[in-house]
């Protein structure tokens, strides 16, 4: 199938559990809501689906082990396929996703600020399938598309080298078309993003989106100014 404390406390222990991220288990469980679409790009031409896809994450050791458990996430890699069978994912910066042509900081800030903007409604069980579709739509015209030195980012889904339609070749539905609008808007805002969000990567598969979690009590109680020693600042999320 082609699918594609304090708050200070908290970025610490994210930032820390990025720095040291390995290995991974993988799964893919079935997708959200989203809507199905015709894409034209560099990377994939056809149908595709486009909205929240739900992986389950295993095997987590040390800090990894707060991303045991399941997740919705969005894809950022139109090349591969998902999988339902388990395979072994790392965990990186968004910044360096998708694994064939890594994005780069601008791409990847541009994402956070959706993610911010969002709020995590994107994520919900309950969020309208025009928001999941209009997300990871945005999500993959930002990827393929986005040019920092261009004032509104040179992002349309109707021109560029990414596109997007129904899958009869019509316009997207004007529900989609607004959400997908106002994610754009946001993701051109002034500054960095701020959330917590990290890459699963792989080279054979699907390469996603998925949130930082919270770090447990334990790990924040634990946690000091050496963690930041010596490791590069993955994320200002």
């Amino acid at each position: 199938m082609k699918t594609c404390t304090t708050a200070a406390a908290i970025t610490v222990a994210a930032a820390c559990g990025l720095a040291n991220a390995g290995v991974v288990t993988v799964q893919y469980t079935g997708t959200g809501q989203g809507r199905s679409v015709h894409v034209a790009s560099p990377a994939f031409n056809g149908n595709v689906f486009a909205g929240q896809l739900r992986h389950t994450i295993s095997g987590g050791l040390g800090d990894d082990a707060e991303y045991n458990g399941n997740h919705v996430t969005f894809c950022t890699d139109l090349s591969q396929r998902v999988t339902s069978t388990p395979r072994t994912y790392e965990i990186v910066a968004v910044d360096e996703m998708p694994n064939s042509t890594p994005m780069g900081d601008a791409k990847a800030d541009a994402i956070r600020n959706m993610y911010d903007f969002a709020s995590g409604t994107q994520l919900l069980g309950g969020t309208s399938t025009d928001l999941g579709a209009a997300f990871q739509l945005a999500v993959w015209e930002i990827i393929t598309d986005y040019n920092p030195s261009i004032f509104g980012g040179n992002l349309s889904v109707t021109t560029g080298s990414f596109r997007a339609t129904k899958t009869d070749g019509s316009a997207l539905w004007g529900g989609v078309q607004t959400q997908l609008a106002a994610l754009l808007g946001a993701a051109t805002t002034e500054g960095s993003g701020s959330s917590d969000v990290a890459g699963i990567r792989s080279s054979g598969y699907q390469d996603q989106i998925v949130p930082i979690p919270a770090p447990g009590a334990a790990v924040l109680a634990s946690l000091g100014l050496v963690c930041l020693t010596g490791r590069r600042r993955t994320t200002s999320l």
